[in-house]
């Protein structure tokens, strides 16, 4: 069951992520939108009593720092993306999780975590031309690999 939510807040990651950058919308629905998913998942899904002052206190730093991660490509403005700068943005979505891997103890999954949103997202970046299904893919990739903290 825990499978199929974390399916449909992917798919709503995805949406918001290319909802974020498309034109006319606000850049929020990708960089609060998807913060807010993000805690979400880790709080419901993932197992974990987050009632302490530490677990919440892990969730707020983790929604902060996704919040960070989705407001930029690490590139300047007008300047066409390139390999690095899509590895640096997975880097920095896997890092914003770190103040729930020191919470949890999830350090192996964390880890796969980072070093997979590293590879997934400068991948898939690179070889999608279309705008739409890459940002949309980017976004499924992010809150779809959450499931890794997920406690069978």
């Amino acid at each position: 069951m825990n499978y199929l939510i974390l399916l449909g807040l992917s798919i709503l990651g995805a949406i918001l992520y290319r909802l974020g950058g498309a034109h006319g919308y606000n850049t929020n629905f990708r960089d609060v939108g998807m913060s807010i998913i993000t805690i979400l998942v880790l709080a419901f899904l993932c197992g974990r009593s987050i009632v302490n002052w530490l677990g919440m206190a892990s969730l707020v730093l983790v929604l902060a720092l996704t919040y960070g991660a989705q407001t930029t490509y690490f590139k300047r403005k007008g300047t066409e993306a390139k390999w690095w700068n899509w590895a640096l943005v997975g880097l920095a979505n896997g890092l914003a999780l770190l103040p729930w891997a020191l919470y949890s103890g999830q350090w192996i999954e964390w880890g796969i975590r980072t070093i997979g949103l590293v590879v997934l997202v400068m991948t898939w970046s690179e070889v999608i031309s279309n705008a739409v299904w890459e940002e949309c893919g980017r976004g499924f990739i992010i809150i779809a690999s959450l499931g890794l903290f997920l406690r069978r």
